[in-house]
């Protein structure tokens, strides 16, 4: 992730502080940083699950030495955004996909998938119809349905893949990195989707739109990637429940 604007200060850059952090190994930057309640509470941490809770800030570099000692006073700090209303951008990774079980020219069939996801994106990782980028016209907890105006060039099949780039408003879950948005279905209302975003060799980066955008072809040979904006909802800064 990277800081792209702030909600209310739009016209300001980043809010960043050199904070306290720890982890034995592993910090990069653009990774999601925490507070955690009880011993070790002043210094921020990634965090250590699916779910991201307590959210404080972007962890903005790599540090050099990480593991701070309280009871030797040996802190290390590293640069944090800071912002309670900063919106980050996020690249949506793409190892953790759907299989898709069938399909016809205008609706994908999926083992399951999140109910009520109209205005949504696939996009065809592998397969039959690799490289095809789709919008959601409407969805239930198995289909997907394509935007009426224009049907797959090549119709996927049970050896075709997916990634899900979820809808506007709706939840994002962050990958095991936590720098990246997660294909698969949000589990909590930790952060909120407010845009999402394509880069491709052939198409400048731009927010994804369904008339320019549906139904593109040829994206796996165009180095594409995809971005969502977050909003991160669960911020100790907006009192986060579980830190009150």
């Amino acid at each position: 992730m990277r800081w792209h604007y702030n909600l209310v200060n739009q016209g300001g850059g980043p809010l960043v502080r050199d904070c306290d952090i720890y982890a034995a190994s592993g910090l990069v930057a653009g990774e999601a940083m925490i507070g955690i309640m009880g011993a070790n509470g002043n210094l921020l941490q990634a965090p250590s699950g699916a779910t991201i809770p307590d959210f404080v800030g972007l962890l903005l570099e790599t540090p050099t030495s990480q593991a701070s000692v309280n009871t030797s006073g040996t802190l290390y700090q590293a640069k944090v955004c800071l912002n309670p209303d900063a919106i980050y951008i996020a690249e949506h990774e793409t190892t953790d996909k759907y299989d898709i079980t069938s399909s016809t020219s205008t609706i994908v069939t999926v083992p399951t998938i999140d109910d009520n996801t109209d205005g949504s994106w696939g996009y065809i990782t592998a397969g039959t119809g690799i490289g095809q980028l789709f919008y959601v016209g409407a969805a239930d907890t198995t289909t997907l349905t394509l935007d009426t105006t224009q049907a797959f060039t090549v119709t996927p099949d049970s050896t075709s893949d997916m990634i899900h780039i979820r809808s506007r408003w709706a939840h994002q879950d962050l990958d095991s990195t936590y720098c990246n948005a997660k294909t698969i279905a949000a589990t909590t209302a930790l952060n909120i989707v407010l845009d999402q975003y394509i880069q491709s060799t052939y198409v400048p980066f731009g927010p994804l739109r369904p008339r320019q955008h549906h139904m593109l072809t040829g994206l796996n040979t165009q180095a594409v990637k995809f971005y969502s904006d977050l909003y991160f909802v669960a911020n100790i800064f907006n009192q986060s429940a579980s830190w009150f």
